[in-house]
This record gives C-alpha cells, structure tokens and sequence, in this order.
C-alpha cells in the first residue's frame, strides 16, 4: 500500500513558474519559458534582452554555459512549465489562491504580517513596507507560523498526558475499591454465618430444653402407669379368687364356710387420680426492630489525583465499615475467614483476588501478620502477607487433600500438590484442577500381584519438586525411591541405588535434582534425561539427618539437619518430624552459611517442615512447632512473615505473580497470601 503524497511546496511551485530573472509568471505570450540548452528556462522577454547584447549565442546567466543559435525559435519551449500553466488556468479557484493578493498576477514570496495576505515583490512595497507594515519571507513566516502552533500542540500533548494520569489513578482506585466491596462482602458472609450458628446454638438449646420437659414428664407418666398395671394385677387376682369362691360356694355352705370370707380390698383408694406435668410454653424474644445482619456505613475521603505518590495510598487506607444491627451479637475481633467457596480453582482464585493491588485487600484473621511479635532481630516494616483465601478441603475427590505434605510452582504457574494420603500428586492451573498422578505399576506387576491376592503398589510421595524442562522429582515412601514422571503423568526414571531412606528432593538450575538420604545423612544429585532416565548421580555433600531441601537460581542448596517433633497431636494426624538446623552447600560441594537451632538470641527453630527460595533469593521457612512462616534474607536478620492463622504448615512455594502459597497439612488445604516482596533489602 502507497503512502499519501505531501503536498508541494509553495516556494518550488513559484521557482517552477517564475522566470528566475525578473521574477515574472511565465505565461503564453510574451513571458514564455524557453528551454536553454544548457537546461535553465528563462523567460522569452529576459532571452531577447540577452540576445541582443551577443552575437550567435547566449550564455546562460546561472552556469555560463553558452547556447549557439541565430533566433530564439530555434529554443524549444518548456513543456512542462506550460502543462502547469494550462492545468493553473483550467483551476481558476487554485491559481487565485497561489497568486498575490494584491495583483492576482504573480506568484507571492512575502508575507504581511498586518494585512495577513501573501504578496509579491512588487507589491510587497506599494501599500504594506510604506507603511510600516511587518513584511517577511512567506518561508520564514511559514516557520515562525509552524512554531506558534507546535508550541500550542505540545501544550496540549502535556495536557492529555495529564489526563492520561488521571485516566490510570482512577482505574486504580476503582480497581481497590472494587478489592473493598469484595472484602466487605465477606465480612457481610462472615456475620451471616456467625449470625446462622447463633441461631443453630439457639435451637439446639431450645430442642435439648424441649427434649428434658419431654422426658420429665415421660417419666411421671410412666411411674403412674406402673402404679395402674399394679392396681390392674390385683383387681384381676381378686376376680380369679372370687371366681373359684363361687364355684366352691355349695362346698363352702356344706361345711359352713361362708362366713369366714375375706375382707373386701379397698383398690379404688390406691389408684392415681392427681400427680404433676410440665406444660411447655414457648416464650419468644421480643425483637423491637427487624433482624439485620448488618448495615455499610461510609467514610469519605479526598482523592488527589495530581499527587501520584499519596493518591492510590488514601485510596487504600480509606475503609468501609460496617457490620452493626444484629451483629452485635457478634461483635468482637472476627474470627478467621470462613471457606465459603470450597472450589478447586487454586491460581485462578490466586490471580483474581491479588493481580489488581496485593496490599489493599485485608483479612480480619491476619491484620496482625507480618512482624515479629517483639522478637530479637526481627527487622519492622508494614505487613508483607495479607490472608487471601483457603483453597480445598479434607476429601478424596479430585481438589481434597488428605494429610497434603509438599507444594511446589511450575515456570508456567501450574501448582504441584504432594497429596500423601490420598496416594497421588495434583496438578491446578488457572482454571483449577487439571489432573493426577498416580504410581501405575507394569502390568505383569499387576497381574501378579493380583493372582497372589496382594494390595497394588501405591504412590506415597514425601516431597515432590519440577525442573524448567517439566520433570517432576518425587520421593516415593513406598519403596524408598525417587520417580521422575513428565507433567502428562508418564514416569521416566525410577532411582534406588545408593539410597536408604530418600525424603527430600529440590530442582537446581542446570535441571538436575538435589535429594536428600535422611537415615544416609548424604546429600545427592541426580541427572535426569527423560528418554533415558538417570544419565548419573553423585554425592554432593554429608550431613546430619538431611529432610527437607530447597535451592535457589544460583544453585545453592539449603537442606534442614538434625532431628525434630511435632508433639502437637489432632484427631489420628500421626506425630510430623522435620529439622531444628538449616546448612547450605554450593553446585561445587562446598558449604555454606549455616542457621543454627537458635536464629537469634530468644528465638529457635522447633520443627522445620518445609522450605522455598523467593525471586530475591531469600530463604523462607514453615516451622509447625511455631506455627509460623519466617524469612531470612540473604543480607542477614530475620522476619515473621506470618505469625498465626496456621495449624501445621508443611510446604511454601512463591509464584511469579507475587503470591505465597502455604500448604497446611492438618486443615488439608493450601492457604493464599499476597506477598510483596522487598525492593530493598534490610539488614538487622
């Protein structure tokens, strides 16, 4: 596709139909352009002037070339200055709008700021520089006129920048008020449901009150049907009596034996005539107004938009509040967030509750998250993580977790679940639930272990981990192994040799896996090729009781030591073990820094169950003694990113979107926090 043409330019136009001597417009007559043969055109009237001063030629007045002729027919005419002439005069509107205003003859090449109208050279003296009048080159009137205006559009480019600005402040702040409805709205969900388990304790103390006036008076009614079964035994022995009497009354006149009959009983007196029931009544309470769950009363706030800094944070800070009427009930510190929405949809949920702006969305059960509770070296500073949502239940179907015990992120934000009890790995992307992997034995393995009545193997995973090339490492408690299946569920590699009790296992950079012997105490790394299975495997380092193990993009690996417990027991949850130390170790073998028992001069480590390295290359840790999520930087110090809200955390995993996910095992389910992580690191 052609490009439009620019218009052309009203000094070539006036170059072209001007004869460059005296500056008249050629025409068809005596101002006739003739061609040189030199290539110049000049007019026919400056040719004969320039002829009759020479003989047999004239020389070209611009190049000084001569042109040899006798007669000036013997010039050929411009053809194309005529063609733009007659095309001119067959446009009389355009023609009088390139001539000069004044004349309406020539082509103009001044310009009258006074007049604004282009003139002539002629006529630019006549009426206009006589009388003071501002006359300039219509060239450089053009340019002061092309300033004026690109000085007038970029004042207006500022000021549609300006706008612009304001544009993005106001979707900013709608999308955190938009964060604030949401949030208000679960709380509204949260009083209703505390206002719903009122009711329910309310009417489980009316049915048990119900239920004891019931069974009083059941007994009173039965103890007077007792004492009337009683009375009924009698009555009918005495019938018997009197009966027999009268058929042995012959006998009894015969041996004169009337009269020694017994004394009549008195029954009527021991029969029930009054005893004592509770009547139930229902005494209802008086409500003077009607029930509510609770009202939205608003606080009003300015919004500057011209301040980028401060206007999104008023924007923040400005709360909705509410929740009054029958609430009051209620009233109090709200509990944690109730999981109303038990779907499976993980980083969906993830990306729609946090992408629009991470620290303007609060939880009632985690405002207080963030900062160490007093603790030595723990470095101050707002809240990092805000409370989400809960994400799945205790359950066997596709989304439940049963007892989950390791978590890990893909670079593709797929999220890998670990669920131990229910003997298989679950795979969530945006849309939730995507699917499982479970141990598939061959099957000849199958057909064996059928004929003999035994139990299929199972897939009893204690650590799961995923490389950039999508292999997924898991340490298989069944037999004592590390499997590496692809992300369709195939399994490429099956490892044993050399390994006692593997437990831990971490994906490094290169693509190799790190995993961890506990009752070995050696750390290996496995290479991995998924058309071959394992290429080789080397030791990388000792230690203690290695568990659990994590590396970060520069290939060090943080491994836990030493020996833990869990002596916090619920339901059949068994006792967990993890480590009360943490080392490193480089790709190279050498070790690193090491985090003892006590981190700091009143803080320690009582049961690590899991570790992640985030974006900055700080450690962060799940110990389910403290009940805690800590940070440990790289620059040194420590932080408690999340001090309650957690039963037994097991695993934590961060995404690139700029959330923690924190796997719970005793609440079988994975907890969202938004997570910011420091521009700026800080030291203690």
């Amino acid at each position: 596709m052609e490009s439009p043409s620019a218009p052309l330019d009203p000094d070539l136009i006036r170059e072209v139909l001007e004869c460059p001597i005296c500056l008249e417009t050629y025409n068809h007559e005596q101002m006739r352009p003739k061609l040189l043969q030199c290539g110049h055109t000049v007019c026919r009237q400056c040719l004969e002037k320039l002829l009759a001063n020479t003989i047999n030629g004239v020389r070209c007045p611009f190049c000084s070339k001569v042109s040899r002729m006798s007669s000036i027919s013997q010039l050929a005419d411009n053809l194309t200055v005529l063609k733009i002439l007659d095309c001119t005069l067959s446009c009389s509107a355009a023609a009088a709008a390139l001539m000069c205003k004044s004349c309406c003859s020539r082509l103009p090449r001044q310009y009258c700021h006074e007049c604004t109208i282009v003139l002539c050279e002629l006529c630019k003296g006549e009426g206009h520089l006589h009388q003071g009048h501002l006359v300039q080159p219509i060239r450089v009137a053009a340019e002061q006129r092309r300033t004026e205006l690109g000085g007038k559009l970029n004042a207006l480019r500022d000021v549609m920048g300006e706008i612009q600005k304001k544009k993005t402040a106001i979707e900013t702040i709608s999308k955190s008020l938009r964060l604030k409805y949401r949030a208000v709205q679960q709380d509204y969900t949260t009083a209703e449901l505390r206002l719903q388990e009122e009711l329910s304790r309310s009417r489980r103390t009316f049915t048990t009150s119900l239920t004891e006036v019931e069974k009083l008076n059941g007994h009173v009614l039965e103890e007077q049907t007792y004492l009337l079964n009683i009375a009924e035994v009698k009555v009918v022995s005495r019938c018997d009596y009197l009966t027999i009497r009268v058929r042995q009354s012959d006998i009894a006149l015969l041996k004169d034996d009337w009269g020694s009959d017994d004394e009549e009983l008195d029954l009527r007196s021991s029969l029930p005539t009054m005893f004592q029931l509770q009547e139930p009544e229902l005494v209802r309470a008086e409500h003077t107004k009607a029930l509510e769950v609770g009202q939205i009363t608003t606080n009003t706030y300015t919004v500057n938009t011209d301040d980028e800094e401060s206007g999104l944070e008023i924007a923040l800070e400005g709360d909705l509040e509410g929740l009054g009427g029958a609430a009051g009930a209620t009233s109090g510190a709200m509990g944690a967030p109730v999981d109303l929405y038990r779907d499976i949809n993980i980083v969906g949920a993830i990306e729609e509750a946090v992408c629009g702006s991470p620290g303007s969305f609060k939880s009632k059960s985690m405002d207080a998250g963030g900062g160490s509770p007093g603790g030595a070296g723990a470095s101050a500073g707002p809240a990092v993580c805000q409370f989400v949502k809960k994400m799945g239940c205790k359950g066997t179907l596709p989304g439940m977790f049963n007892l989950p015990v390791g978590i890990c992120v893909t670079p593709q934000g797929e999220v890998l679940v670990a669920d131990r009890g229910n003997f298989r790995i679950q795979i969530f992307n945006r849309k939730g639930f995507q699917r499982e992997i479970r141990r598939n034995a061959s099957s000849i393995d199958n057909f064996v272990l059928s004929f003999l009545g035994a139990d299929l193997p199972n897939l009893i995973p204690l650590s799961i981990a995923v490389t950039a090339q999508g292999l997924i490492g898991i340490t298989d408690n069944y037999d004592n192994s590390v499997k590496v299946y692809t992300m369709d569920g195939h399994c490429v590699a099956c490892h044993k040799n050399q390994l006692i009790k593997p437990w831990g296992i971490a994906a490094m950079p290169s693509g190799q896996f790190v995993v961890s012997d506990v009752e070995g105490g050696k750390l290996w790394c496995l290479a991995v090729d998924r058309n071959v299975g394992v290429v080789s495997y080397n030791r990388l380092c000792s230690a203690v009781r290695p568990k659990f193990v994590t590396c970060d993009a520069a290939g060090k690996v943080y491994f836990t030591q030493g020996l833990a417990l869990n002596f916090e027991k619920r339901h059949n949850e068994p006792h967990l073990e993890g480590g009360f130390s943490i080392g490193s170790v480089g790709s190279d073998g050498q070790l690193g820094k090491q985090l003892s028992h006590f981190f700091a001069e009143t803080e320690d480590f009582r049961c690590i169950t899991g570790m992640c390295v985030d974006a900055n290359g700080d450690l962060l840790v799940t110990d389910s003694g403290r009940k805690e999520i800590l940070q440990f930087p790289k620059e040194g110090g420590f932080k408690i990113l999340i001090p309650d809200g957690l039963t037994c955390p097991v695993g934590v995993a961060t995404t690139q979107k700029g959330q923690l996910l924190v796997l719970d095992c005793w609440d079988h389910c994975v907890k969202v926090y938004s997570y910011i992580q420091r521009r700026h690191s800080s030291i203690s």
